[in-house]
């Protein structure tokens, strides 16, 4: 339930930081918790908070006073917070302060019932004093436990392949372009040719030894003829 807003200046927020927020709480823990308590508080009331010094962490009174919180300081007796409090509540409703808002769950506040309006902020199942409750509305807020984890950005998860390297040899069994075999370089038509004409030319000769010199001579002209042409 949240606490109607009253008009500009005439609410108080009391805040009692061992009741409220946790004695010597983390940093991190104070400010969820005041986050979430300020969230059902009076949007434009004047915020104040009292805790003896050793029962709360410096960096937390400071963080606190960063929030726009005014910080009271408080003795060290019994209620010490309380007191301080409470006097800075009547300092207000004789400044013309008629809407009062505590964090606390202590029965000495039922007291303020009779300057004006009073609320009160109590932790889901925290105990709150039979008097204080009979005089103030209570609201009721889910207790923090632990300061919230931070919630991480989705990022597109874009798988990075890497360009094949040129330079890299190519696998065995895997040429990298299909090869086509050179084919052997013919041989001079007249090397063959020639070769074989020799050949020919011999034996004719020999056999134009025995034959007779025109039958010979005869047979060397056919052999040099058959192999001089082309188609042969």
């Amino acid at each position: 339930m949240t606490i109607p807003r009253p008009p500009h200046k005439t609410a108080l927020v009391l805040i009692d930081i061992e009741n409220a927020i946790g004695a010597r709480a983390q940093p991190s823990v104070a400010l969820a918790r005041l986050t979430v308590l300020l969230e059902h508080a009076p949007a434009e009331a004047l915020v104040v908070a009292a805790c003896p010094p050793s029962r709360i962490r410096p960096d937390v009174a400071r963080a606190l006073t960063d929030h726009g919180v005014k910080m009271l300081s408080a003795g060290t007796g019994p209620n010490a917070a309380d007191k301080v409090l409470l006097n800075r509540a009547r300092q207000a409703a004789a400044e013309g302060v008629r809407h009062f808002t505590v964090v606390s769950a202590d029965a000495a506040f039922a007291s303020l019932a009779s300057l004006g309006e009073l609320h009160v902020l109590a932790w889901d199942k925290q105990p709150v004093g039979k008097q204080l409750a009979k005089a103030a509305a209570v609201s009721r807020i889910p207790c923090i436990r632990r300061a919230p984890a931070p919630v991480q950005p989705l990022t597109a998860q874009t798988s990075q392949i890497p360009a094949p390297d040129a330079s890299a040899p190519t696998p065995l069994g895997k040429p990298s372009a299909k090869t086509v075999p050179t084919p052997h370089a013919p041989q001079p038509w007249s090397t063959v040719r020639w070769g074989g004409a020799a050949v020919t030319v011999m034996f004719c000769g020999g056999l134009a030894f025995g034959a007779g010199s025109a039958l010979g001579s005869r047979l060397v002209h056919l052999a040099v003829d058959a192999v001089a042409r082309p188609g042969a």
